[in-house]
C-alpha cells in the first residue's frame, strides 16, 4: 500500500513537472511570436514611412509590397530569401520564354561602336582580297604591306 501511494505521488510530481515545462514552452513560443510580429511590424512601418517621404516607389501598392517584404525579412529572413529566389527564377524563366532579358550570344559579340576595330577589319579584308586577286592572276609586283597605302593612315592614327 505504501508503494502505491509513493507511486501516485511520483506520478503527480512528474505530471506537474511536465505541465510546468509545457507552460514554459508555450510562453517562449508566445514571446517569440510577439517579438517577431513587433520586429516585422516596426520594420514594415518604418520602411513605409521612409518610402512615402522619399517617394522612391511609384505607387502606393508598390510601397506597401516593399514595406511588407522588409517587415517579413525582419521577422523571417529565410522566407524573404526564398521569395526573392523564386521571384528571380520566375523572371528568368519568363524572360527566357519571351526572348527578353537574360544573356544571349549577342551580349558577347564585339559589335560596339568603335571605328578602330572596324577599320582594322576592313583593312585586313582588303589585304586578303588583294592577295587573292594577285594569286588568281599574278601580274605585276606581289602585294606588300610596305607598299599598301592604308598602312600609313593607320600609322598616323596610332601616333595621335
Amino acid at each position: 500500500m505504501l508503494a502505491s501511494t509513493e507511486q501516485v505521488g511520483t506520478v503527480r510530481r512528474v505530471e506537474r513537472d511536465l505541465a510546468r515545462l509545457d507552460r514554459l514552452i508555450a510562453r517562449a513560443r508566445l514571446r517569440r511570436r510577439i517579438f517577431r510580429t513587433l520586429r516585422g511590424g516596426l520594420g514594415a512601418g518604418a520602411t513605409l514611412l521612409v518610402l512615402l517621404k522619399v517617394k522612391v516607389a511609384a505607387s502606393l501598392g508598390l510601397k506597401l509590397v516593399i514595406a511588407a517584404l522588409v517587415g517579413l525579412g525582419l521577422a523571417w529572413p529565410v522566407a524573404v530569401l526564398v521569395f526573392v529566389f523564386v521571384a528571380g527564377l520566375v523572371v528568368t524563366i519568363v524572360g527566357a520564354l519571351t526572348g527578353e532579358g537574360g544573356m544571349s550570344a549577342a551580349d558577347f559579340s564585339p559589335s560596339w561602336d568603335c571605328d578602330c576595330e572596324r577599320a582594322r577589319m576592313r583593312r585586313l579584308k582588303h589585304l586578303i582580297a588583294l592577295r587573292r586577286a594577285w594569286l588568281a592572276a599574278p601580274a605585276g609586283p606581289a602585294p606588300s604591306i610596305r607598299r599598301d597605302p592604308g598602312r600609313r593612315v593607320l600609322a598616323k592614327k596610332r601616333r595621335a
